[in-house]
């Protein structure tokens, strides 16, 4: 017994395509297609408050997850406004004239805003040890215990511990420590590590980091040395180059 083919027929219902838009408006001088309009959106701000809102969007607000983040709603327009920008309060750094065993700082603050996007790195590198010539310098401290270094920091409180190093603090806006951008590398104000350094060859390390924009994020940073009664005298210096380093 043979096996044909057969073939059906089917009638065919032939549908009008059109454009599926979810809001459309025209007039003989514009025509607006979108995702959707708000009620309302925008900035307000009274002497207590500042307050950015979208009313009117299905589902607006920040929603995190590994590897993404979504921002739905005309509030997050005013995050891209802001510019990178990075300052630093005081380019002239003075030890004063130092005195064996007794450690002398001087500090100096930097300030970061970033726009929109994963946040910031800052490195730091100094030009070459403090010194008055090559062959005569002040160490980059090893810290009390003797293991610190440009990437590695720990605690320097002793007098009898020489060198020269820095710490980064991050700071709020009365000056207080508050240890943002700054505490995964320096648990406090009595930690410290070396300055990378160019002449060597070292690699400019991280000082303060973040993961999320910031506006006007600031640190102190304060430059330690102390050195033994053998350090020759004379006018020591160097030059510190920070660079700030928005992640996209």
């Amino acid at each position: 017994m043979k096996v044909k083919n057969l073939l059906f027929l089917l009638p065919l219902a032939l549908l009008p395509l059109t454009p599926a838009l979810a809001q459309h408006f025209e007039s003989a001088s514009y025509i607006i297609d979108w995702g959707n309009f708000n009620i309302t959106s925008g900035k307000k701000t009274s002497a207590n408050y500042q307050l950015t809102d979208t009313v009117g969007q299905n589902a607006p607000g920040q929603y995190d997850s590994s590897g993404y983040t979504v921002k739905a709603g005309f509030q997050y327009i005013y995050d891209t406004f802001n510019q990178l920008s990075f300052r630093i309060d005081d380019l002239s750094i003075q030890l004063g004239t130092l005195t064996p065993e007794v450690p002398s700082t001087d500090s100096n603050i930097i300030t970061i805003t970033t726009p929109s996007g994963r946040g910031y790195q800052i490195t730091a590198h100094e030009t070459h040890p403090l010194w008055i010539d090559a062959s005569s310098f002040i160490p980059d401290t090893l810290c009390d215990s003797g293991t610190c270094s440009e990437s590695s920091s720990g605690v320097w409180t002793l007098s009898t511990t020489y060198g020269f190093g820095l710490n980064a603090m991050g700071i709020g806006s009365s000056g207080e420590n508050t240890g943002i951008g700054t505490s995964s590398i320096f648990t406090d104000d009595t930690y410290y590590r070396q300055f990378a350094d160019a002449s060597s060859s070292e690699t400019p390390q991280v000082i303060m980091e973040e993961n999320s924009p910031v506006k006007d994020r600031s640190a102190r940073i304060t430059y330690k040395a102390n050195i033994s009664p053998l350090q020759t005298a004379g006018e020591y210096q160097n030059s510190i180059i920070f660079t700030d380093v928005p992640n996209y």
